[in-house]
């Protein structure tokens, strides 16, 4: 059952990253037209049907389980409510009702594996998948690279978007694994960690996503900071100020050079034509403010005012590369104000966890947080699909935040290995 679990786990990941979709035919992932379609692939939603079924029969299994961690993560599950009971003012009520369904059974799915594993296990299995990842992107490009390398846009030609179906997206990933890999440590062969973060860098720079660039190297350096949370008072003071004044000297640069830093980064000034997007998303948001247009429902073709937007911008637009703002035109204020709760509680409970969890992979809460945070200023992963790996594992940490909270007895309990934390130190009973 374990060995179940397990491949359940890594599939669901997997599946979550959209690898199914972009193993179609090369070209089906960068379709223009396929980018606004409301309907996903048939093998891809083959393959989730089943990871579903598992993760249906996995629950089952552990259901008293999964629902005391529910009634811990509720605002989770309420954030899922009112995107089902959205249906009922949404522009397309049988999209958004299909859609809510999933991103509730997703958002079940996530508190489970935040109930079942503990933020280190989560960590170590995401690290896992991450690094397969890695190894079939490289076989495939030299065995198919028009799977993993873009050759069909002209101005990222080139560039890597691996088992993803856009390069920002394989950025996102890559970023992900370089922050997750220097705190995460290998049980088996530890010198195959550094192989893969040395690869995981080369990925995430020949693909060419300045977003993930920019805030991977935030968050790394950052780490800094969370590090100096464990120091002594005099200590963690001086760490906080070099940081602040670092922080701020950036922001200082960067507002004062703003034209240098983007060209550094290889962007103009509209950040590829993101701020003429949120300029002309805005006032379609302030027309429907309190509830939004239903969930997933305004990106869903060229019609109202997602056409306007397209008009506008002369694009295509399939999302407003912005997260919290997708969310708003979803849900509302009230769905953003649902969700900025959950965010604020995690935030709180991994500041805490860094200072009570022993070890580097104490900060991988934190880091996940705020790369998940930063990346939604010019992306869109907070709730703009059902499952994406962005969402899931945000819900997981949440879920496994409030219930292997430190200083409590994990709800991970089996007859191998019983987890109990203090404010000190994690001890492992065998």
């Amino acid at each position: 059952m374990r060995i179940f679990e397990r491949l359940f786990v890594i599939a669901l990941l997997l599946c979550s990253m959209q690898v199914v979709t972009a193993l179609q035919e090369p070209t089906l992932a960068e379709n223009t037209l396929e980018v606004v379609s409301t309907e996903m692939h048939p093998s891809s939603l083959a393959v989730e049907g089943v990871v579903y079924l598992c993760g249906a029969f996995l629950v089952l299994l552990r259901w008293r389980h999964v629902l005391r961690a529910m009634q811990a993560a509720w605002p989770l599950v309420a954030l899922g409510a009112l995107a089902l009971v959205s249906g009922l003012w949404s522009t397309e009520p049988s999209l958004t009702l299909r859609r809510s369904i999933m991103l509730l059974v997703s958002t079940v799915l996530a508190i489970y594996l935040g109930e079942r594993y503990t933020t280190e296990k989560l960590a170590r299995l995401l690290a896992q998948t991450f690094c397969l990842m890695m190894v079939v992107t490289i076989i495939l490009s030299f065995v198919a690279p028009l799977y993993v390398i873009d050759y069909s846009t002209a101005s990222y030609f080139g560039a890597w978007k691996g088992l993803a179906s856009h390069k920002n997206m394989f950025g996102e990933y890559m970023a992900e694994s370089v922050a997750l890999l220097l705190l995460v440590r290998f049980r088996n062969f530890p010198w195959l960690r550094y192989v893969f973060l040395v690869i995981a860098v080369a990925l995430l720079l020949l693909s060419r996503s300045a977003t993930a660039l920019f805030c991977g190297t935030l968050v790394i350096v950052a780490m800094l900071l969370w590090r100096g949370a464990r120091l002594q008072p005099r200590l963690r003071a001086l760490v906080y100020a070099t940081t602040g004044v670092t922080v701020f000297s950036g922001i200082y640069f960067l507002a004062s050079h703003p034209s240098l830093v983007l060209q550094v980064l290889g962007r103009d000034s509209t950040l590829t034509g993101r701020t003429q997007i949120w300029a002309l998303a805005w006032p379609a948001l302030m027309k429907s403010p309190i509830l939004g247009y239903g969930y997933d429902a305004f990106w869903t073709g060229m019609k109202g005012e997602a056409l306007n937007i397209m008009v506008g911008s002369q694009w295509l637009v399939p999302h407003a590369h912005n997260g919290f703002l997708d969310l708003g035109l979803s849900l509302g204020l009230l769905g953003l104000c649902i969700f900025l709760y959950v965010w604020a509680r995690s935030i709180l409970r991994a500041i805490e966890f860094v200072r009570l969890a022993p070890g580097p992979i104490g900060l991988w809460p934190i880091s996940y947080l705020c790369f998940f945070t930063l990346h939604n200023i010019t992306e869109s992963s907070l709730l703009t699909r059902p499952l994406t790996i962005s969402f899931l594992m945000f819900a997981a940490i949440t879920t496994s935040l409030a219930v292997h909270h430190p200083g409590e007895v994990s709800a991970d309990l089996d007859s191998e290995q019983i987890v109990i934390a203090d404010e000190k130190r994690f001890v492992l009973v065998q």
